[in-house]
């Protein structure tokens, strides 16, 4: 990882526990990297337990500790299974990160009913459950910073991405709803909304698809697509008590594109007007 400026800064967040469910690869493993040399302690969670090891094993050979879960997100009682474990092993969680993965690019018109449930059981029934999941503890503790991945999906569409679309905005009217529910309880909830960026599934699409890239980035005005270095800053700042008096809100991380396309909205017809990779 690239020094982004806050490398050796304290950032409030030393011995503080961090989960982050979605560290396996891309967005999430970078996030649980950050967090630990920020100087959290951090529990990582993922469906795929090789890729958790790779992330573990990154984190030791840079001589931090990491404590590793293998949950399936879309399971609400693994959920529930692995928030017991994390309380009774570590304690109460100061920050949780969900950073689900998984997408569909489809024409709504063939979607078919198992396709919905798996896009949205992933990414807004396991967020949701983490959420609710971990809150209790986070309440009698006073403090908690919730941080859910939304998508620039949420706010700007585009062809053929309806369902994740849909589950995206869900999470980000999830993260409003919670913020004001839990604000009496002392828990700051909110979300980032990364646009495309080059996690190792967007790369191998990027590789099958030649030229793809450059109609991305040509509807991105700062230039290029994200790396996942980039979503760090964001989600760091929402985890300290920085933002302390921040909550309910969901911060585009996608160059401007968003903005772009609701000032200039761009035709989508051919996946290399692929603009709509997300995270």
């Amino acid at each position: 990882m690239t020094d982004p400026g806050w490398n050796g800064r304290d950032l409030g967040l030393r011995d503080r526990l961090a989960v982050v469910i979605g560290a396996s690869e891309g967005i999430g493993a970078a996030l649980a990297l950050s967090l630990s040399r920020a100087g959290a302690e951090v529990v990582l969670a993922g469906r795929s337990a090789p890729r958790l090891k790779a992330t573990t094993d990154t984190l030791r050979a840079q001589g931090q500790q990491a404590y590793v879960h293998t949950v399936d997100a879309r399971d609400p009682d693994q959920i529930k299974t692995f928030c017991a474990a994390v309380l009774r092993e570590h304690g109460a969680p100061t920050i949780l990160v969900n950073s689900m993965g998984g997408t569909l690019f489809k024409p709504a018109i063939d979607v078919e009913p198992e396709e919905w449930d798996t896009v949205h059981e992933t990414h807004l029934r396991g967020t949701f459950f983490a959420c609710t999941s971990f809150a209790a503890a986070m309440a009698d503790e006073g403090y908690g910073k919730i941080i859910n991945l939304s998508s620039t999906f949420a706010t700007a569409v585009v062809a053929g991405r309806s369902v994740y679309a849909a589950a995206k905005a869900g999470i980000s009217q999830l993260t409003a709803a919670l913020a004001l529910e839990w604000a009496p309880r002392g828990i700051r909830v909110n979300a980032v909304a990364p646009g495309a960026t080059r996690s190792p599934r967007v790369q191998r699409w990027l590789a099958d698809n030649p030229g793809l890239e450059d109609g991305m980035v040509h509807s991105i005005p700062l230039g290029r697509i994200a790396e996942p270095d980039d979503i760090v800053g964001p989600v760091l700042f929402l985890a300290s008590p920085m933002s302390d008096f921040v909550t309910g809100q969901t911060l585009l991380v996608d160059g401007g594109w968003a903005r772009s396309k609701q000032q200039a909205p761009v035709a989508t017809t051919e996946i290399r007007d692929a603009s709509d990779v997300g995270e």
